[in-house]
């Protein structure tokens, strides 16, 4: 029986959409649903039921088999949801909730300049402007834009609107979403090996023996007559050509931001590359072959049993985890936690994925739950410690949903961390910031106290990791930053001591040459 799901290609304009959905239904079999975009402010109940329509013949049932071909269909929405901000009806928003959670989705992104180089030579647009910089700055976005925000600029929407969907792609597992990336610049210089990646990802198997439909046009000449194309409005499609229209000043300080802004975090997460040279990737912590994971379970599991009652999930707790979209204040603003941190009146609920574990869904299945588990379990053992020693803030409750460890804390508000409260995002391997802020005194007492006790903040030098309360105290609140060793030996001949000790020479050696003493030798003898 065929297992075919719907599929919704999520982009921003002019970034491939067409592309993918060309790809799709050439080499899979689906059916495009070219009528409509999922343009939720489109919507009146006439169109919606004969979208609805369509993708109801597309979706699949185990007690019934398709009536129709599997549909392909694509939105602009700037963000997962967008439709609840819109006055559709609540069955609406059910339906749509329900296609987004029942099909396959994939996003396709592309770099901004050449988004916004491609959109200022479409004719509809160009048409209206007297200038590229009248284009640029006073772009009318066109439907875009979430409609409680404002933008200076295409390029500054456009961050924001990779911002929201890698957000969702980055929490896919908590929100119950399958997700796949893949990238404009991918579909045009690898195609065959992006046929095959969509292949897997839509669990379609891919006869070798045959080409593969290419669907890339370089001019709409040359538009193949066995090939289905949904759009004909396909430019140069190049990769780059940014350089020839919007100019190299101006594409090089869109570039530079984009990176800043989501870039940097983005490539960190996805890739798990090393940020600097005292960073250990550990992505391959996380493979299936890497620990005997079963058994491993079965030791926590015995252990966490002790821990049972006293950190016992209440109705409270439960609430906030289940209504955090409802209930929540604000998301966290850094788009890689936008789906797992919210804060409360008095709290917040933060969701932690293992240290850039592999989203890969037998990956994710197996061995993130367990090393949810262990990291748990470290949590139970330090948390005590930690508070009443003033690290950490207080921990209401923790414990694992769907596979991923969460915690609920005392809620420290989002002015208070360093990097807010400052204003300061400094580069990677940057931690002159801990001297000229004169908190590098505060951190390493309490990064002292823990090691003293066989702890490790691995962590703590970081300005997204720490706040400072009202009195000036440091609360540190990254869980998953906290190491914990048996004996004083093991601890220092880890891995983790090496890197961190690393850091905190960096620090010192910069305390030295400001102030001519060294703190490292006064407070920590290894």
């Amino acid at each position: 029986m065929d297992s075919k799901k719907n599929v919704i290609v999520v982009s921003a304009r002019r970034s491939g959409t067409h592309l993918l959905t060309d790809l799709v239904v050439n080499n899979f079999g689906y059916e495009s649903i070219n009528y409509n975009y999922i343009d939720y402010t489109g919507f009146t109940p006439e169109n919606f039921s004969e979208f609805e329509t369509a993708m109801n013949e597309g979706s699949y049932s185990y007690k019934q088999p398709y009536v129709n071909h599997p549909k392909v269909t694509w939105t602009h929405a700037h963000d997962y949801k967008d439709y609840l901000k819109y006055k559709h009806s609540k069955e609406t928003n059910t339906q749509l909730d329900r296609f987004f959670s029942e099909s396959k989705i994939i996003i396709i992104y592309r770099d901004i300049r050449d988004i916004i180089n491609s959109c200022y030579h479409r004719p509809r647009y160009k048409d209206n402007y007297s200038s590229f910089t009248d284009f640029y700055d006073n772009y009318d976005m066109d439907g875009y834009e979430l409609i409680d925000q404002q933008y200076d600029n295409l390029s500054e929407l456009l961050i924001q609107y990779y911002k929201n969907w890698f957000s969702v792609y980055m929490s896919k597992e908590l929100l119950g979403l399958d997700i796949e990336l893949i990238s404009f610049k991918e579909v045009i210089n690898e195609y065959e090996a992006s046929v095959y990646k969509i292949g897997k990802f839509l669990e379609q198997p891919i006869n070798t023996s045959l080409p593969v439909v290419d669907v890339r046009l370089k001019s709409i000449s040359e538009k193949s007559k066995d090939v289905i194309y949904t759009d004909n409005d396909f430019r140069k499609g190049k990769v780059g050509d940014w350089v020839n229209g919007i100019g190299k000043e101006l594409g090089d300080a869109i570039g530079k931001q984009y990176y800043t802004d989501l870039g940097a975090g983005f490539d960190c997460f996805t890739n798990d590359i090393k940020i600097h040279k005292y960073h250990t990737p550990e992505r391959n912590r996380f493979e299936l072959g890497y620990k005997d994971w079963p058994s491993i379970e079965k030791e926590i599991d015995e252990e966490l049993k002790q821990y049972d009652s006293r950190y016992k999930l209440d109705k409270s707790c439960q609430s906030i985890i289940e209504n955090r979209y409802t209930n929540a204040i604000e998301t966290a603003t850094d788009f890689r936690y936008t789906h797992k941190v919210f804060y409360f009146e008095d709290n917040l609920l933060k969701f932690i994925y293992p240290c850039k574990a592999s989203l890969d869904k037998n990956i994710f299945k197996h061995t993130v739950p367990v090393a949810s588990k262990e990291l748990l379990l470290t949590i139970y053992k330090t948390d005590k410690f930690l508070y009443e020693n003033g690290i950490t803030p207080k921990l209401f409750h923790a414990g694992v949903y769907k596979g991923v460890l969460y915690a609920i804390q005392e809620k420290y508000p989002m002015g208070d961390v360093i990097s807010e409260k400052y204003k300061l995002h400094p580069i990677w391997g940057d931690w002159k910031w801990v001297v000229d802020l004169d908190l590098y005194v505060k951190l390493l007492r309490h990064f002292t106290v823990a090691f003293k006790n066989n702890i490790l903040l691995t962590d703590i030098f970081n300005v997204y990791n720490c706040a400072i309360d009202n009195d000036g105290n440091v609360k540190y609140f990254d869980l998953d930053g906290i190491k914990q060793y048996t004996t004083h030996k093991e601890m220092i001949n880890s891995e983790e001591f090496t890197n961190v000790m690393g850091t905190l020479k960096e620090i010192d050696n910069y305390h030295i040459k400001k102030f001519n003493y060294s703190l490292l030798k006064e407070l920590i003898v290894i």
